[in-house]
């Protein structure tokens, strides 16, 4: 003990006793090694080495359980691989153009996804996470998706009539053209577009001669300016009904939205511009007992 510089002290400090002892076992234990021993372990690291220096037991390879899903040690795999592969998907083309107008609420209920969602070990919350990463990925442009997206949906979709299906894209027609109606008060308009010069005719006059004021020809040609088309189509706009005011806000809906059909990429920049946004004002009715709307006749005091 004292030729280790070790030497037992009071009794209260045993534990310190303890600790030095363990010091002791471990010198003699290392100086006792048997070379043998070292050697028998080089050789089996040596017997079972692959060439990417990991050790390989063939003998255990035969009673290896691989799991089926890389989530099976989870609370639920079933809904964990589910989850899995749509944010993989979202992952992939989460740089593509989308607005959260084209989701809709066509998804496969609680109960419905409890069948390849897990069963009872489904919670409401996994649900709730599952139909926001599928929300996310139907707000993609419709036009931009791919056979990988649509499939993927259409897995969680409920099923329903043919009838009653989602609204389909519109195109244009057999003509190239794109068609569109706009509505304001008591005004409609509908409009022609068609790649051309630039030209601009509203019920088969110029521009200029049915809208002579510089500001009503500005706030129709708005939405070409947002998307930098002047001279890129031809407009032709059928407008009815109400007065000036009317028809130029209808005519100017009616082209923003058939730009849109021409190119889907429009859409973002146009709803920013505010052009894809129709304005429900009207005016006000009159009320009994009143001049107009609000006013109230002259108050005399005999």
């Amino acid at each position: 003990m004292y030729l280790l510089g070790l030497k037992r002290v009071g009794v209260g400090s045993r534990s310190s006793f303890v600790r030095q002892m363990e010091v002791v076992r471990h010198v003699y234990n290392r100086a006792a090694r048997r070379p043998d021993r070292i050697s028998a372990y080089e050789q089996f690291s040596e017997y079972y080495k692959v060439s990417n220096g990991d050790r390989h037991v063939p003998e255990l390879e035969r009673m290896r359980l691989v799991p089926t899903v890389p989530t099976f040690y989870s609370r639920n795999p079933a809904h964990e691989e589910n989850i899995s592969k749509l944010t993989d998907i979202l992952n992939k083309y989460m740089t593509l153009p989308f607005d959260k107008k084209n989701t809709d609420n066509s998804w496969m209920t609680f109960e419905d996804y409890q069948d390849i969602g897990g069963g009872n070990k489904l919670k409401v919350t996994q649900y709730q996470k599952l139909i926001t990463v599928l929300r996310r990925l139907d707000s993609i442009e419709p036009e931009l998706r791919n056979d990988e997206v649509n499939n993927a949906l259409n897995t969680y979709r409920k099923a329903k009539d043919e009838s009653s299906g989602k609204e389909k894209t519109k195109q244009l027609d057999d003509k190239g053209r794109g068609v569109a109606v706009g509505r304001r008060k008591a005004s409609s308009a509908k409009v022609y577009v068609v790649e051309g010069e630039g030209s601009i005719l509203i019920n088969g006059k110029p521009l200029e001669e049915v809208f002579p004021i510089y500001e009503d020809r500005l706030r129709i040609l708005l939405p070409l300016q947002v998307v930098d088309a002047v001279v890129k189509y031809n407009v032709f706009a059928l407008a009815r009904g109400g007065g000036k005011t009317g028809q130029i806000d209808s005519i100017k809906l009616a082209l923003s939205k058939a730009l849109c059909i021409h190119n889907p990429l429009y859409k973002k920049r146009l709803f920013a511009a505010g052009c894809l946004t129709r304005d429900h004002r009207v005016v006000e009715r009159k009320k009994p007992g009143r001049r107009k709307a609000r006013k109230m006749p002259t108050w005399v005091k005999r």
